[in-house]
């Protein structure tokens, strides 16, 4: 399922990027490389060289890679029949898996970075009750490449008020 894509824009300091509220649409995992598409990209800060526009943008459609030092832990938190919370350990496979036929959608919400490894905090989103469980995906990586193309200065950051 190889989505190989030349990008004009390859980074690997992610402190001006964010994958806050992006939905990944497709996963790919080959010679241990973990690779999201991203079909609405994801964020580009004002400090990005590239980003003159003076707001927070998504790009185009992106991938993001993690270099893989080891396997990959992903955890699904899910209520059960008596309201406890569980978690429930998946592999790698079955998450690739039920992204890639559309089983989930997988929304990420917050990065955690240390220099060894990143912990995303997502939720896997699906069409009936409850309609998301929370996910946590640990990925042991000293490597990621963001790629992308293109700012799309349509789509800013929006503030959201209550």
């Amino acid at each position: 399922m190889s989505e190989q894509k030349a990008y004009t824009h390859i980074d690997t300091d992610d402190s001006v990027l964010s994958l806050h509220d992006c939905y990944a649409n497709s996963i790919q995992f080959e010679n241990s490389i973990l690779s999201f598409y991203f079909q609405n990209g994801f964020w580009v800060t004002p400090s990005h060289h590239a980003n003159n526009y003076g707001k927070t943008v998504r790009t185009d459609s992106s991938q993001v890679d993690y270099h893989l030092d080891d396997d990959v832990s992903i955890y699904v938190f899910r209520k059960n029949i008596f309201g406890k919370t569980i978690r429930i350990e998946w592999t790698l496979e079955e998450l690739v898996r039920f992204i890639n036929n559309n089983t989930f959608s997988l929304e990420f919400l917050y990065q955690y970075k240390s220099h060894s490894e990143q912990l995303l905090k997502c939720w896997l989103h699906f069409d009936r009750e409850p309609h998301h469980y929370e996910c946590q995906i640990e990925i042991p990586t000293s490597k990621v490449l963001y790629r992308w193309n293109n700012l799309c200065y349509d789509k800013t950051w929006q503030i959201k008020t209550f």
